[in-house]
């Protein structure tokens, strides 16, 4: 299935809405995130799916990028694309040039490069507060995946 929302391509992937953002490390550093925020009325096994097919593990567990088929590349007219490779099949996310993507990407390459991909179901909204909150040590589930920075 292939979307266009809000300028961002969605290929292999449930049906979302992508929220660049980031968080504190405990070293002192910001750890770039792309929240997928699953949209209402999906399927749990699609989700299900999704989450085994590409690897990705729950909050309590660690992801890092070197055991996963996940990359990202800020490409040369500013878009960024993330891509989830499989045995069977591959996902794409493409964002749109745009001075917030540009600056989220700069501050992901500036403290490493790597970015965790979050899927988040059951949200009410895409609200920086909303997603913090249900990232937070009392929050609601969700899935993650460590993806690498492919250099141009």
């Amino acid at each position: 299935m292939k979307r266009e929302l809000g300028g961002t391509l969605y290929e292999g992937t449930p049906p979302v809405s992508v929220v660049p953002t980031a968080m504190p490390t405990r070293g002192g550093g910001v750890l770039g995130l792309l929240v997928l925020v699953v949209e209402p009325g999906v399927d749990q096994a699609e989700i299900d799916a999704f989450v085994t097919r590409y690897r990705l593990v729950p909050r309590d567990q660690t992801a890092r990028a070197a055991d996963s088929q996940a990359r990202w590349s800020l490409e040369k007219d500013g878009r960024v694309t993330i891509q989830l490779l499989s045995e069977e099949s591959a996902a794409r996310i493409v964002l749109p040039a745009d001075p917030r993507i540009l600056a989220w990407s700069a501050m992901a390459r500036q403290n490493g490069g790597s970015v965790s991909l979050i899927l988040s179901p059951s949200l009410p909204d895409t609200e920086v507060t909303t997603i913090g909150r249900h990232l937070g040590p009392y929050g609601g589930p969700y899935w993650h995946i460590s993806v690498g920075c492919i250099p141009l």
